[in-house]
């Protein structure tokens, strides 16, 4: 027999429009969908509660939320019929639109079982747990737990001992199994089922405008060639759920942009793997045979190129593949920070490798992360200091954020420096600052490092050094002049105090828009 099944993405909901707007295409839940197909005789449906209700609703004072109404949800879930909801759980601002779905399921039909997967799902299970909605939490790589959980339920089995799972115990505690060992080779699963939701709502003009405002070419694609890492940066909550890399081959993964390509229209890539660069020769190997696919492609990193694993004949690689911008995620200026962060990074290499991609006509972006626990004004200012004399042609000063699952969480726990507000909204304080002092700071030494860095270029030496390279052939001049317009409409939109960058982003999503805002300061 065979279960029938959907997968939910939650409306979006934020303090924010702009980030509230930005709307990826689930690839997580497509690689379920796709898994589920190949491997198993149950039907499995894909929706996109955030995408399929384009517009923005301003809820109150700071809360927006985009995403279908909840009785065009509840319509859909109907008529589906499904045995069992997986409802995606990333990020812990989600959490109310994420238990809301769950709600609106049992509402609808009661005799569902509400699976939770996800990053935020994972290291929080024991919260999503304590609503008797959600029946089960998957933590780590879903695929074949997933199918697993479909294949009790058509047998009648209980799902409380699953591998890679969380479930309430008899006292109502949440109680995990051991992690799941994977069965199925990495390379034998199924590229995501991009054809299980229209493209339109990622793939158009405006949703494209939205979500990939400076690429080179559109449509942007997104794919996902490994997942995991192995590094443990104090900030950092990935390695709570995903603290091992396993990538596809190189030869997997050009296979997949080619049909993205040829299926899709796809005209750049966008990676959103954890750690892109963390196996360097596997890296390398990618970009050598996209170089050599005549696909004629743009390629970017979204969370940015390992600063510790350039050098100057891999920068020509990538530029050959089509790699025509570096956010390097460096972090801080602060060498005693840095220790802190336990990040393998060289600032003085770092510097020699800015100026080559400079020179080499790639734009050249930074995350610099500002209020650590314990950092003082001077601390915080070597930072900023290293920036402005970094070379970048951007940088987007963010704060630290105590994410759930990091190392540096409970140091910020255990201090009570931690308050949770309404609608999963979180603050905090450091030692020395607040988050909105922290967040005046950032804000300042972004525009700081702006206007440095035009004074900069208006030398005539140093505008043909490192302007004319970005501008010398007619697709890097219509790119250029795609940033100049977007940085304009940016300009105005923050003339009419509309909200700007946020320096605590505290999501991929918000990341890339801050990303993109450092994009906007720099053209």
């Amino acid at each position: 027999m065979a279960v029938r099944a959907i997968l939910i993405k939650p409306p979006k909901r934020g303090s924010h429009p702009r980030s509230v707007a930005v709307s990826f295409e689930p690839l997580g839940l497509l690689y379920l969908s796709a898994f589920v197909k190949k491997f198993s005789p149950h039907h499995v449906e894909v929706i996109d509660a955030q995408a399929e209700g384009a517009l923005v609703a301003e809820l109150g004072p700071h809360d927006f939320r985009m995403g279908m109404a909840d009785d065009a949800l509840r319509e859909r879930i109907r008529a589906a019929r499904p045995d069992v909801v997986g409802i995606s759980a990333l990020f812990e601002m989600q959490e109310p639109e994420v238990i809301a779905v769950a709600r609106l399921v049992k509402e609808v039909v009661p005799m569902a079982r509400v699976v939770l997967g996800g990053l935020d799902a994972g290291i929080r299970h024991a919260t999503y747990l304590a609503s008797e909605a959600v029946d089960l939490v998957v933590r780590g790589e879903g695929e074949e737990t997933f199918l697993d959980v479909l294949d009790h339920v058509d047998q009648g089995r209980p799902l409380a001992d699953i591998p890679g799972t969380c479930a309430r115990g008899p006292g109502g505690e949440a109680r995990m199994s051991p992690p799941r060992v994977p069965r199925v080779p990495f390379d034998e699963y199924p590229y995501p089922d991009r054809d299980a939701l229209p493209r339109a709502p990622y793939d158009g003009r405006r949703a494209q405008s939205v979500a990939f405002p400076f690429a080179r070419e559109r449509p942007a694609m997104l794919i996902q060639a490994s997942r995991g890492c192995r590094l443990r940066c104090a900030f950092c909550d990935i390695v709570a759920v995903h603290d091992q890399l396993v990538a596809h081959s190189p030869e997997y993964v050009v296979g997949e942009i080619r049909q993205m390509v040829e299926r899709h229209g796809a005209r750049e890539i966008v990676f959103v793997d954890d750690n892109f660069m963390l196996d360097q020769r596997w890296a390398r190997r990618v970009f050598e045979l996209v170089a050599e696919s005549g696909l004629d492609l743009a390629l970017d990193v979204m969370a940015g190129v390992s600063v510790w694993t350039l050098s100057k004949s891999m920068i020509d690689t990538m530029i050959r593949a089509g790699v025509y911008r570096v956010c390097l995620p460096i972090e801080s200026g602060n060498p005693e920070t840095i220790a802190f962060i336990k990040k393998p990074v060289n600032l003085a290499k770092t510097v020699e490798m800015i100026d080559y991609c400079n020179r080499r006509g790639l734009y050249t972006f930074a995350n610099l992360i500002v209020g650590f626990p314990h950092e003082t004004r001077d601390d915080i200012r070597r930072t900023i200091d290293w920036g402005n004399a970094s070379g970048l042609d951007a940088v987007h000063y963010f704060i630290a954020t105590p994410l759930p699952g990091s190392r540096m969480y409970p140091i910020y726990e255990q201090q009570g420096w931690i308050e949770h507000g309404d609608r999963g909204a979180v603050t905090w304080r450091t030692a020395h600052f607040t988050r909105e002092e922290l967040e005046a700071l950032a804000q300042d030494a972004s525009r700081a490092q702006l206007l440095r860095r035009v004074r900069f270029l208006a030398r005539p030496r140093n505008a043909a050094r490192y302007l004319w390279p970005k501008l010398s052939s007619p697709r890097r001049l219509r790119h250029a002049l795609r940033l100049a317009a977007q940085a304009v409409a940016s300009a105005v939109a923050a003339w009419r105090g509309a909200p700007g960058a946020l320096p605590s982003a505290t999501s991929r999503d918000d990341r890339v828009r801050a990303r993109d805002a450092a994009s906007a300061r720099a053209a």
